[in-house]
C-alpha cells in the first residue's frame, strides 16, 4: 500500500520510481505541451525530440505504477506549433505512438467542447485572402484514454451512481430485482460514454496553465470506483486532486514547483473544510 491524499514536491519521473509497481487505479493529468509556457521552474521550450523523450520517460513510469486494469486520462491539444523547435505537430498522434510503444492499449478519445471559450483566437492567417499558404489552426483539446492490460476492471468497487434495488415484473409475470437509477444519473452516465464532453473553461487560473475542474471530475466519475487511487503526476494547482477528494477517491499528486504545491494544498484544505461544514451534526 502507498500513502495517499498527499502532494509530493519533486520531479514526477523520479518520484514515481519510488512507488511500487501496480499501485494506481487511474491517472488523470494535463502534462506540459512544450509550447513555451512560462512555468516558474519547468523549462517548456524544448525541441520536439527532447519533448518526446521526456514524455516517454514519464509515461513509462506511469505505465509501471498503474494496476493491470489501471487507466490513464491524458489532456492534450490536437496540435501545437513549436515554431523553430519543430514546427507544427499533430501532438495527439505523436504522444499516442509513444504510449503504444510502451504497452498502453487504446480506450477511447474524448473531444472537449468549451461551453464558455475564452482563448484568444489566432490572427495568423498565413496568406491573407489567398490559397497560397493559409494557416488553418484547430485550438481544441481532447483526452486520450488508455489502459494498461485489461479494459474491464478486475476488482469491482462502489460505482459513482447508486441504484435502488427494486422488484420488477416482466410481461410473463416473472418478478426479479434490478437497480433503478435516478433520471439525472442515467443522463449523466450516457453523456459521459459519448466521446464529446462539454466543459466550462477555467477563467481563474492559479498557475500558468489552467485545467478546468469539469474535465477530471467527468473522467474520475466514469473511469474509477469510489476509494480508488487517482494520481496526477503534473498536479499544478491541484484541480484533479480536488476533484478526487470531492468524489471520495484516494489521491496522490506530484508537482515540480514548490509554489504550485502550496497552492494545491491550500485549495484542497479549503474543499475539505467545506465538506466538514456540510456534514450533518452528530445525533
Amino acid at each position: 500500500m502507498i500513502e495517499t491524499n498527499k502532494i509530493i514536491n519533486g520531479d514526477c519521473i523520479e518520484v514515481m520510481k519510488t512507488l511500487p509497481e501496480g499501485c494506481i487505479d487511474l491517472v488523470v493529468t494535463s502534462c506540459p505541451y512544450g509550447v513555451g509556457i512560462d512555468y516558474d521552474v519547468y523549462d517548456d521550450n524544448t525541441n520536439l525530440e527532447e519533448y518526446l523523450e521526456f514524455s516517454k520517460k514519464w509515461l513509462q513510469e506511469t505505465y509501471r505504477v498503474l494496476k493491470d486494469d489501471g487507466r490513464i486520462c491524458l489532456n492534450l491539444p490536437f496540435e501545437i506549433n513549436l515554431k523553430d523547435r519543430g514546427g507544427r505537430v499533430f501532438i495527439v498522434s505523436e504522444i499516442w505512438n509513444v504510449m503504444k510503444s510502451l504497452g498502453f492499449k487504446w480506450f477511447g478519445l474524448v473531444d472537449l467542447v468549451e461551453e464558455s471559450p475564452h482563448r484568444s483566437k489566432t490572427t495568423a492567417w498565413g496568406s491573407y485572402m489567398s490559397s497560397s499558404g493559409p494557416y488553418i489552426y484547430n485550438p481544441k483539446e481532447c483526452l486520450i484514454l488508455a489502459y494498461k492490460k485489461y479494459h474491464i476492471k478486475k476488482v469491482k468497487g462502489e460505482p459513482q451512481w447508486k441504484g435502488t434495488p427494486t422488484e420488477v415484473e416482466n410481461k410473463d409475470g416473472i418478478v426479479r430485482t434490478k437497480n433503478v437509477y435516478k433520471e439525472n444519473d442515467k443522463k449523466e452516465f450516457m453523456e459521459l460514454v459519448f466521446g464529446q464532453w462539454n466543459y466550462f473553461a477555467d477563467t481563474k487560473s492559479l498557475t500558468k496553465a489552467s485545467f478546468s475542474m469539469d474535465i477530471p471530475t467527468k473522467a474520475i466519475k466514469i473511469l474509477s470506483y469510489k476509494n480508488d487511487i487517482v494520481m496526477d503526476p503534473f498536479a499544478g494547482s491541484g484541480t484533479s486532486l480536488v476533484a478526487a477528494q470531492i468524489l471520495n477517491r484516494r489521491w496522490l499528486g506530484i508537482e515540480l514547483s514548490e509554489n504550485y504545491c502550496q497552492i494545491a494544498k491550500t485549495r484542497i484544505e479549503y474543499f475539505k473544510t467545506l465538506e466538514t461544514l456540510q456534514q450533518p451534526p452528530p445525533s
